[in-house]
């Protein structure tokens, strides 16, 4: 059951009833808006016996923003009674959802899953659904577990240009829903649910979810990364504020602003093109004398003619008044300070790898899950695909290679128990 998209009107006199509502306050353009979406109908469906689940498009519907003081979407916001309980913002899973839910709601029940499955991935990536997909070719029974969304980070790409196949690129949030589709379509099966704990070990091995306890003779790891932090202080308190991680998802709340990118790789390149097409100034901060992007980006950005760089600099503080009204830079070679005034902040400096779930289980270095290219980890069963395998190259097209061979080399495994 979808979720009902309302207009101004019919949110207050949902709010002059009785009913406990739940709302999403959401925009077309947000990334993180569409990726909740399905997550968003699944409660709107498990909880209809005692929430009232609706969507108001922020665009569509003039000024509600500031009469509801919204910061950032999606914005999940539980009234009961016209009153708010509460609110949860970007939630990253649907169990995040269902955990704000549960501190005012009914807890709902769930039953673990006695069925053996030949493959379980956890993460629904490039890597996790082209491994769905070679696998459930293959015959073997496949379940995909992904916390929100098919695509991961790849699904709050704008366009994919070097993806084989697009001569005139693809959307990350198209591209991932192909994939999942084509996996599901011979067979593979889709769960959102967010993975709390894994015993790799044993056999077979075992998982614990948000939905309940899964059993597994082989896993595919395709938990990819996250967003890196700069670490300074305030910055989680600025967030929705003026700090920011991703462009595609919060940049159209700074039309007609100055904004700042830190970064010089890809990822803070393409964040810095996107921004120059929506702000008045982008500024884009880089610790060096010249880019890491690949070439693509050089001469676009030297092109726009909103963005400057400030090289060989670092921000060393967020200035605030409940708001970011600037950041302070240091040159890393004169030492020299200077205040540059912005009013948002794009944090675009890499990412760190999602290994918390197994970093005592199997090998690591630097953080990342040691295995070759048969993507094999120190665990027999057990295999690595996309940004969380240390590897020289990581892409959407080299995570989608390393799910192919893990589907290969699990197969060859269960044929040999």
């Amino acid at each position: 059951m979808a979720a009902t998209n309302i207009n101004r009107q019919q949110l207050h006199e949902l709010l002059q009833s009785s009913n406990t509502i739940l709302v999403d306050f959401w925009a077309p353009w947000c990334g993180d808006c569409r990726r909740i979406e399905k997550a968003y109908d699944q409660i709107a469906d498990e909880y209809a016996d005692v929430l009232t689940v609706v969507k108001i498009n922020v665009d569509e519907v003039e000024g509600i923003r500031q009469e509801e003081d919204i910061r950032r979407i999606p914005t999940l916001r539980l009234y009961r009674g016209g009153e708010p309980l509460g609110q949860i913002v970007e939630p990253p899973s649907k169990a995040d959802i269902d955990q704000f839910l549960s501190g005012i709601l009914p807890e709902k029940q769930k039953e673990s899953d006695t069925h053996l499955y030949d493959m379980v991935v956890i993460g629904g990536g490039p890597g996790g659904y082209t491994a769905a997909l070679y696998a459930a070719r293959a015959g073997l029974d496949t379940l995909v577990l992904e916390r929100l969304s098919a695509g991961g980070q790849m699904a709050l790409t704008h366009q994919i240009d070097n993806y084989p196949g697009f001569v005139q690129g693809v959307g990350g949030f198209e591209l991932s829903g192909q994939m999942q589709q084509q996996a599901e379509r011979f067979g593979a099966k889709s769960l959102i649910a967010s993975v709390h704990a894994v015993d790799l070990a044993t056999s077979p091995k075992i998982i614990q979810t948000s939905e309940g306890v899964f059993h597994a003779k082989t896993v595919v790891l395709a938990t990819g990364a996250n967003p890196r932090e700069l670490g300074l202080p305030n910055e989680k308190q600025l967030l929705g504020r003026g700090v920011a991680y991703c462009a595609a998802c919060d940049g159209m709340f700074y039309r007609g602003k100055t904004v700042a990118v830190v970064g010089g790789g890809n990822s803070a390149a393409a964040d810095a093109l996107l921004l120059s097409r929506i702000a008045e100034k982008v500024i884009l901060i880089h610790r060096r004398d010249s880019l890491r992007a690949t070439k693509i980006y050089h001469e676009p950005l030297m092109q726009a003619k909103n963005l400057e760089i400030r090289w060989n600099s670092v921000v060393t503080e967020l200035l605030h008044e409940g708001n970011l009204t600037g950041v302070r830079l240091r040159d890393v070679i004169t030492g020299e300070e200077t205040v540059v005034p912005c009013d948002g902040l794009f944090v675009s400096i890499g990412r760190n790898p999602a290994t918390e779930l197994v970093k005592d289980q199997l090998e690591l270095k630097d953080g990342y899950i040691l295995a070759g290219e048969t993507t094999e980890t120190s665990l027999p069963g057990v295999y690595a695909a996309g940004d969380v395998r240390l590897k020289p190259l990581r892409q959407v097209v080299t995570a989608a290679s390393d799910g192919a061979v893990a589907a290969h080399m699990a197969e060859e495994y269960i044929a040999s128990l």
